[in-house]
């Protein structure tokens, strides 16, 4: 008498769902790949769900549909983390300002603060700045002037001069000219003359 052996129907949609689940799941923690995981972890979760909502004589072919329904989720949690840290990344390499960490005190600037002062009694033409970098102007007579500059980094040679407009005008109580150059709020020079006065400082590092 022969027996007729029946085989339970397998569940295609769970298979394949399982198979692109664990397909997408390795993709997704392999960087250059991470862009192939989405489409797989996507349909594999839909393919396993249809596994599971399928009417299947078979726990093992239902219990192949979950596996691949977890396997899918869990590669498409990976690809959202992935992506969100992967763009962070991409922000902070095209605007290093965002970048997190420590400054480097080697890159840092220190402004040196100086303030280039005259006295005088007569109009003159005045120079001030770094020596190589001289700025103009006329100072009028009886006035106090003063000019304040940052240097930054690097060796600066600093000059202050003034020199009459006319050598024969000499208004007020006397034909004194007085100039300073004070660095980071110390004095560092400062000459009196009756015709042209002359002041010079340096600033380092």
């Amino acid at each position: 008498m022969d027996h007729a052996v029946t085989t339970a129907p397998r569940n295609g949609l769970g298979v394949a769902g399982f198979a692109l689940g664990l397909g997408g799941l390795v993709f997704a923690f392999v960087p250059p790949a991470g862009a192939a995981a989405w489409p797989l972890v996507v349909v594999g979760l839909l393919f396993s769900l249809a596994g599971v909502a399928g009417r299947w004589r078979s726990r093992a072919n239902k219990g192949l549909a979950v596996t691949g329904a977890v396997l899918s989720t869990t590669g498409l949690l990976a690809c959202v983390a992935g992506n969100a840290t992967g763009g962070e990344t991409g922000d902070r390499a095209q605007h290093p300002e965002l970048r997190i960490g420590k400054p480097d005190p080697a890159k840092a600037t220190h402004q040196h603060i100086v303030v280039f002062e005259l006295t005088t009694y007569q109009a003159v033409t005045v120079h001030y700045g770094d020596i190589d970098e001289q700025r103009s102007i006329m100072v009028g007579p009886a006035k106090k002037w003063q000019r304040e500059l940052g240097f930054g980094d690097g060796s600066h040679r600093l000059a202050l001069s003034a020199t009459p407009v006319d050598s024969d005008d000499f208004n007020g109580f006397d034909g004194t000219i007085t100039c300073s150059i004070t660095i980071d709020g110390t004095k560092v020079v400062q000459r009196s003359s009756s015709f042209s006065v002359w002041c010079n400082a340096s600033v380092d590092k």
